[in-house]
């Protein structure tokens, strides 16, 4: 998909006095947030305090109470969720019956992505070793790392990655976060969620976090971290 913005920047994404309440209990109220530059964003706040529940609200499987957001400059809609976003979900969407390489090729049919970016994704992430391996037989390092994958061969320009550095081994680890800081220099935009502080640090320096049922965005600088900036805002 084609997103062009006529004399000026594209608002990546804009959240606009966004309410929404989960069995009567407020997880956002007037919540506002403007993403105008790629790059990484890191998610940051407790469980529970709707990291999840705003990329499926962005995803479109919740629907938000009030509010208008915007995604490429333009309303969330199926279709334009569709074309602008791709959303790593939590390791229940795999099929523990079907091979690495057979949900590679779902996920490839279904946006018409060529055969050879499905095998460079899979190197990237090192998936090539486990690629006709059935999914039931995965340690969760290699669930995560197919989940990411998968994600990554969507070529959309927003990415929602939810906790992607969950029960990963050190060199997964490491292969997840330099495939997350190669899709921000290519220009993407990556909005990642985790409790891993450290490794937030690694990959960006610029913060939204969900706290009084808002979204606020901060820019770290050198000498500021992850975790004194949690420290600060939820201890």
């Amino acid at each position: 998909a084609c997103f062009i913005a006529i004399g000026g920047m594209v608002m990546i994404l804009e959240i606009n006095d966004l309410s929404f309440q989960f069995r009567k209990q407020p997880i956002f109220t007037h919540a506002n947030l403007q993403i105008v530059q790629p790059g990484i964003y890191a998610f940051v706040a407790p469980n529970g305090s709707g990291k999840t529940t705003l990329f499926n609200i962005l995803t479109g499987s919740l629907r938000a109470d009030t509010g208008r957001i915007t995604v490429m400059d333009q309303a969330l809609s199926p279709a334009n969720i569709y074309a602008a976003i791709a959303y790593m979900q939590d390791i229940s969407v795999l099929y523990p019956y079907l091979t690495a390489r057979e949900h590679l090729q779902l996920i490839a049919q279904l946006h018409q992505v060529p055969a050879e970016h499905v095998t460079a994704v899979a190197e990237s992430l090192q998936v090539t070793d486990f690629l006709d391996k059935k999914v039931r037989k995965y340690s969760l390092g290699m669930r995560q790392r197919l989940l990411v994958a998968m994600t990554f061969l969507v070529d959309a320009p927003i990415i929602l990655l939810d906790e992607p550095l969950n029960g990963l081994d050190p060199v997964s680890l490491k292969t997840v976060r330099q495939a997350i800081i190669a899709a921000g220099q290519a220009g993407k935009t990556v909005i990642v969620s985790s409790h891993n502080l450290d490794e937030v640090d690694r990959i960006t320096k610029v913060i939204v976090a969900i706290q009084k049922q808002q979204l606020q965005l901060t820019r770290l600088t050198d000498a500021e971290s992850a975790e004194q900036l949690y420290t600060t805002l939820f201890e």
